[in-house]
């Protein structure tokens, strides 16, 4: 039994380092024979090859069902501007006066698309001038804050990414108003309800 002086030193005050000396360490045996795995052994003996042949059937028989299934496509419009990357982020706005559904895209391709889907279904769409240097990871849009008098809160996009920056664009043609630098990674951008504060 040890000795409660020797147990009190292992309580040590917040702050203070302690060190494992060379005679506090102890060498633990593991007893190898003992493994919880050796009783999935039984599992797969049990597993017999008419089983297979029925799990292979079943399997065949989802195959082909899963071919004959066709699903409807609803879509209206397939917009593919990031072909060969992932899409991170999308942000959109109706606007009832113009009848435009205006669609902001960001992507692992380090690009940033603005999108116009009009009355007829027809798409504009436009790449987004700032050259990124890695994934554009977050997109917004302040038009849903944006009042009648322009001068106060003017539209904006706001497309943010993983290098550190945060780019300001007029929403109607694309054009960078301006360019915000981060310290570190952009994973989120926002608008204010107020309309002109971006976070």
């Amino acid at each position: 039994m040890s000795d409660p002086s020797e147990d009190q030193e292992l309580f040590l005050e917040e702050g203070e380092e302690s060190y494992i000396k060379e005679g506090d360490a102890i060498e633990v045996e593991v007893n190898d024979d003992d493994v919880p795995m050796d009783d999935d052994d039984d599992d797969d003996e049990a597993f017999t090859s008419s089983d297979a042949n029925a799990t292979s059937s079943a399997t065949n028989g989802a195959e082909s069902e899963s071919e004959t299934l066709k699903v409807a496509d609803m879509s209206i419009q397939t917009i593919e501007s990031h072909k060969l990357s992932s899409i991170y982020s999308i942000a959109s706005h109706y606007d009832p006066v113009t009848n435009y559904l205006s669609i902001i895209t960001g992507g692992g391709d380090d690009r940033a698309f603005l999108h116009k889907l009009g009355n007829q279904n027809t798409v504009e769409s436009l790449q987004l001038p700032h050259v990124h240097t890695d994934s554009v990871s977050s997109v917004a849009s302040n038009e849903k804050y944006v009042s009648g008098d322009l001068t106060k809160t003017p539209k904006y996009v706001a497309v943010g990414a993983y290098d550190g920056s945060i780019i300001l664009y007029n929403p109607e043609n694309g054009e960078k108003l301006q360019t915000l630098d981060g310290p570190t990674d952009v994973e989120f951008v926002s608008f204010h309800p107020k309309g002109g504060s971006v976070s």
